[in-house]
């Protein structure tokens, strides 16, 4: 686990904010998520290169759309404060446990983080990752790349056995 130093504050920061502002879009939470998750920025930021936070949340959010195309699809938003917790969090795991943003989202939806924002919000986030873990039935062992590795080649040897 990599400690969360000034880098990652920001980069969870420029997240968080970036989140915060697709609020502003016409698209719904949901198309905005989807797209983001699969932009060449995401791809950049999961680098968790400190100097992408220079780039303004403005810029984020037009290279996302200039990816994808302006959408109006969907209409379902989220606060902005949750908007902005949900991407702080997101950052905040990916970078302290060197994960994808994709493999933190699909531990824990969106939908799930909205739901669960005004009791998380305010705690600290070592906390709030812990409890989100318990509450899927996870634990930090799914952050493991060996572990999930040795399980994977446990399971063919196992299918490939007579």
């Amino acid at each position: 686990m990599r400690d969360f130093d000034h880098n990652g504050l920001l980069l969870a920061e420029y997240q968080g904010k970036l989140f915060e502002k697709s609020a502003e879009l016409d698209c719904s939470t949901g198309i905005f998520i989807r797209r983001y998750l699969h932009s060449d920025l995401l791809e950049e930021q999961d680098k968790n290169n400190p100097a992408l936070a220079s780039l303004s949340v403005a810029e984020g959010i037009d290279s996302i759309t200039r990816q994808f195309g302006p959408t109006d699809y969907g209409k379902i938003k989220f606060s902005r404060e949750a908007l902005f917790w949900i991407g702080y969090m997101y950052r905040y795991i990916s970078y302290t446990r060197d994960e994808s943003t994709n493999f933190v989202a699909k531990l824990f939806s969106y939908k799930q983080m909205n739901d669960l924002y005004f009791s998380y919000h305010t705690q600290d986030p070592e906390w709030c990752v812990r409890s989100l873990l318990e509450l899927n039935g996870l634990t930090e062992d799914v952050f493991d790349k060996n572990l999930r590795l040795k399980e994977i080649m446990r399971k063919r040897n196992y299918l490939q056995s007579p």
